[in-house]
Formats: structure tokens, C-alpha cells, sequence
């Protein structure tokens, strides 16, 4: 006796018909081969049916009414739905110009996936219209307009300009930018920002996993939204600051090199541009390079140096251990850090800065700590 068949034929994104067929033969617990026999068609032509790759003529459709009660009708449409479906897609593709798609996929999709600024790899057919809605534009030209200029290699003091690739440099802002956006804050307020800033120092002596969410709330506290985005080859990128409106500052931080100390020397930075400098400018910084004005880079630089080794504490370091800085013990280094407040490597690090202590010292291994930002 033939089963009832509803024929639901949704119009989302269809599977073509030998899907549904191998999932009816497995909820039957009907072997292909056994099938192929009942019905008619070698087994070849059944594996290449369930595999999407041969279509559903006529005849096989009576012979799948008749052994499996599904209508011929209802596999003809269904095999029908898919094959449109497919045509649409090609249509699509053609439709979208070369000049849209190479733009399209000068972006590091593959990068972008895995870092989860995607949450899959788009059809070919959708890569445009993709790309277009991650950056919340409407067309190529407006994305062009609004963030070609943002990213411009001219604004980086790069020595490699060639290195610089300005669609990752443009999907890691913008990964930023969604990010910032979900973070809810407080109004901004300077005094507070500040405040906030010395119990954020204090947590340079914690491990970057222990304190990852409890920095991103500090700053929310102060108004400032930190976005933490996994790096992108090619950009170079540890940084960006810019006011999202005149209520919410944003700071982006990449884990570029994935050394807190350089992460956390980074963030102060990027704070010293929320603090000191324009409300309308974007600053996008790179290693050795930053905005295209060096003057307040190096105001930038500065201040994350001095904040968090101040010029008076390498001169008591001077003065204690001079010449003998190399042969210092762990130990020693540690009580130094512990009594100025901040982590041991991050002294470490400023002390190879002034040339106090060699780059390639034992206690980079055992003082220097790995900080990653999780993509999930």
C-alpha cells in the first residue's frame, strides 16, 4: 500500500533530490544496490542520483512512485526545485560584474572565517553581497568612499608599503568596529577613564586569560568599548582608536605577536589617543609605523611608556644595578616589578628598550608571558 505523501517543498535553499532519496532508503532500510534492482537503474546511476550529480528523468520517477509511494510527480518537482535553484545561482554569478567579484575577493575570506568575522565560507553567488553587508554598505563605491580612505596605505609610515594589505587592514577595523558596537557602556568620562586606566596597570601582573573580560568591563565603566580582534596576515596591525560618538570611545587591540607586552604597551597607546588627541580622527597603528602624523604617535608611544614604567623607576633601576642589569637573578627582577606595580616582563621588556639588559636574555623564556585572543 502506497504511503501518503505530503509534499512539503520548501522554498530555502534546496537539497537536490537524491538527499531526501538517500534518507528515505536509510529510514526504510533499503540497501542502494537493493533498490537499484526493485526499481530498474543500475547501481551507478542511483549513486550518481543521490549524489546530486545525474538528474531524475520521467521514467525513473515512475519507478520511485512505484516502489517507494512517493509521487513521480513529487521527484520531478523536487529534482526540479534544485535544478532552478542551481541555473539561479549561475545566473547570479553572471549577473554580478568581474570587476565586483575581484573586489570581492581581495578580501582574506578564508582568514576571515576562521577568525569568525564570518561565520562561513559564502557561496560564490553571495561573495558580493557578503562582503557588502559585513562592512554595512550598499555598494562598492560607498565602500570605497568610507573605508578606502580610512585604510589608505598612505597613512601608514610603513618602510614595506608592500606588505600592507588594505582589505585586511579594512576587515580587521571594521571586525572592530561590529564588535565595539555590542559592547554596551557607560557615558564617557575622562576623569574616570583615568582612573580606570591605574586599576587596568595593576593587571598586567595577572595572566591575560584571568583578565580578559575584567578589562574589557573597566573600560565599558569609562565609556570606552575595547574590542579584541584576532590579527590578519599582512596588516601588521597592534591597534586602533577612534570615537564611535562623542559618548563612547573605541579602542581595537590586535594580539599581534601574542606577548602581552606588547599587547599591553598597544592599549595605552591606543588610550593615550582616546585621551590626548582629536575626537574626529581614526588612529590605525602598526609596529614601528602608526598615523600618517609621527608627532602624535610618538606623543602616544611615550605616554604607554611612561605609564607603565616611569622614566623615575629605569632611573632607580640605574642606579641599583647599572653594568650588572645581565647577571641579575629572576628573583631580583621580579621584586623590582612586583615593588613598581606591573608584570615582570613588562619591566623585562622596557629595560631591553633602554638596552639595560640584552634581547636575548635567559629571562625572556621565563618572564614573558603568551596572550591569544579566543576567535569563539
Amino acid at each position: 500500500m502506497a504511503t501518503k505523501n505530503t509534499e512539503f517543498l520548501p522554498d530555502y535553499d534546496q537539497e537536490h533530490a537524491g538527499a531526501y532519496l538517500s534518507w528515505v532508503l536509510e529510514a526504510r532500510g533499503i540497501k542502494k544496490v537493493d533498490f537499484a534492482r526493485r526499481c530498474g537503474p543500475t547501481s551507478k546511476t542511483i549513486s550518481e542520483i543521490i549524489a546530486g550529480k545525474a538528474p531524475i528523468s520521467p521514467e525513473t520517477a515512475l519507478q520511485f512512485e512505484r516502489v517507494l509511494g512517493d509521487s513521480a510527480g513529487y521527484w520531478l518537482q523536487l529534482d526540479a526545485r534544485f535544478q532552478l535553484q542551481q541555473a539561479r545561482a549561475k545566473e547570479r554569478i553572471k549577473s554580478v560584474s568581474a570587476a565586483a567579484m575581484a573586489w570581492a575577493r581581495e578580501f582574506p575570506i578564508a582568514e576571515m572565517v576562521k577568525a569568525k568575522f564570518l561565520p562561513s565560507k559564502p557561496k560564490e553567488a553571495d561573495l558580493v553581497d557578503t562582503m557588502l553587508r559585513f562592512f554595512g554598505v550598499s555598494s562598492i563605491n560607498a565602500f570605497r568612499e568610507f573605508w578606502e580612505v580610512r585604510v589608505s596605505p598612505a597613512r601608514f609610515k610603513q618602510h614595506n608599503h608592500h606588505e600592507i594589505d588594505q582589505y585586511a587592514v579594512a576587515a580587521w577595523l571594521r571586525q572592530g568596529e561590529i564588535l565595539a558596537d555590542q559592547i554596551d557602556t557607560a557615558p564617557y568620562d575622562e576623569g574616570n577613564f583615568r582612573v580606570q586606566l591605574d586599576e587596568i596597570r595593576a593587571l598586567t601582573r595577572r595572566p591575560w586569560q584571568a583578565i580578559e573580560y575584567e578589562l574589557v568591563d573597566l573600560c565599558a565603566k569609562a565609556g570606552v568599548a575595547l574590542a579584541l580582534v584576532p590579527s590578519l596576515k599582512n596588516t601588521g596591525l597592534r591597534g586602533a582608536a577612534f570615537w564611535a560618538h562623542k559618548d563612547k570611545a573605541v579602542i581595537v587591540l590586535s594580539d599581534r605577536g601574542k606577548y602581552e607586552e606588547r599587547f599591553w604597551f598597544a592599549f595605552f597607546h591606543e588610550a593615550a589617543h582616546i585621551l590626548l588627541h582629536s575626537k574626529k580622527s581614526i588612529f590605525i597603528d602598526q609596529d614601528k609605523t602608526g598615523t600618517e602624523d609621527r608627532d602624535i604617535e610618538r606623543e602616544a608611544d611615550a605616554y604607554s611608556a611612561e605609564f607603565l614604567v616611569p622614566e623615575n623607576a629605569i632611573s632607580s633601576f640605574r642606579e641599583m644595578y647599572g653594568e650588572y642589569a645581565n647577571d641579575l637573578e629572576q628573583e631580583e627582577l621580579e621584586d623590582f616589578a612586583e615593588e613598581i606595580g606591573i608584570s615582570p616582563g613588562l619591566l623585562l621588556e622596557r629595560l631591553q628598550h633602554e638596552d639595560l639588559i640584552v634581547r636575548n636574555s635567559a629571562h625572556n623564556k621565563t618572564l614573558k608571558r603568551k596572550a591569544q585572543f579566543d576567535c569563539e
